[in-house]
């Protein structure tokens, strides 16, 4: 029985480490894409900007999730979010969203971000669209996410945010993916306060989990999950909007617009030093620490999906 046992465990692990190496290989050809073959994705490298969006439908396409671009003009171009679902078998009304932001800020071909956070959406696309789960999932890349439209009405995720709350969703939450791909057990990060500091670990080889203290029992939730059903570190914050980092990515949408969300994060600045600038290059993202952080966001969101309620 012994024998038996620690065969289905090297079994596991084999697969584990199989499934990891994939999800690393491909992160490695999106992010070779989107950074060093595009580079800067703005209205002003438009051309870029447009790549990027048919570059994702046509992965969504291609694992028969049939995307929808929502588009709308923004500085008299037209622009798009590109969102997939895959529907729920027990409460399809039950919506939760994954979510990244494809462009970047100008002079960056950001890598991290949000490349990082774009390869996720992608595996998790292809991972996740070979099953069904009791929950609906939402699968959302975002435009125009990066200053000058961060905080403004033609910011990609403040339009799918208004357009849910208009259809009236039942939108159980909301997850931000942005910057997932710089860490290391040698990486060094600095701290907005000093309790953070105190309450966090030296080196930067985790992710974090973070949202104002009012959804805290939705960081606790993650981080909760992500423990059950991996062996990688997590840690939940929460903090007041003036704490700065905390409501810098799309989740501060749907918090504005009265829905539940969370951003899944390497800590940005905090840690990365080539946050938004010519460096946030290919060459720079930890890779198998990236493919540690997709793969367990995907058995964290299919634990999410299945559960009975939040």
């Amino acid at each position: 029985m012994l024998t038996n046992l620690s065969e289905f465990f090297s079994a596991e692990q084999r697969k584990m480490r199989k499934n990891k190496k994939i999800i690393r290989n491909n992160s490695k050809e999106y992010i070779k894409f989107l950074s060093s073959q595009l580079g800067e994705r703005t209205i002003r490298k438009y051309d870029n900007l447009n790549s990027a969006r048919y570059y994702i439908k046509e992965w969504f396409d291609l694992y028969n999730l049939n995307p929808v671009e929502n588009t709308y003009i923004a500085d008299d171009h037209e622009v798009a979010n590109v969102i997939a679902e895959i529907k729920g078998y027990e409460q399809p009304e039950n919506i939760i969203i994954i979510a990244a932001h494809y462009d970047t800020v100008e002079n960056s071909p950001g890598a991290d971000d949000n490349a990082s956070g774009i390869s996720a959406l992608l595996e998790i696309a292809r991972i996740l669209s070979s099953s069904k789960y009791k929950k609906t999932l939402r699968i959302a890349a975002y435009t125009l996410e990066e200053p000058p439209y961060f905080t403004t009405e033609l910011m990609g995720s403040q339009k799918h945010a208004i357009q849910c709350k208009e259809l009236n969703e039942n939108i159980e939450l909301m997850i931000s993916i942005d910057m997932i791909g710089y860490g290391g057990r040698y990486c060094k990060e600095t701290y907005p306060t000093e309790d953070i500091k105190k309450m966090s670990p030296r080196y930067g080889n985790y992710l974090g989990v973070y949202s104002l203290p009012s959804y805290s029992r939705f960081t606790d939730l993650w981080s909760d999950l992500y423990k059950e059903n991996t062996n990688d570190k997590i840690y939940p914050f929460t903090a007041p909007a003036s704490i700065s980092g905390i409501y810098l990515s799309d989740h501060r949408s749907f918090i504005e617009n009265g829905f539940s969300a969370i951003m899944i994060s390497d800590l940005g600045y905090y840690r990365n030093k080539n946050y938004h600038t010519e460096d946030d290059t290919y060459n720079t993202i930890n890779y198998k620490f990236l493919s540690n952080n997709i793969y367990n966001i995907c058995k964290t969101l299919i634990a999410l999906l299945n559960s009975d309620s939040l």
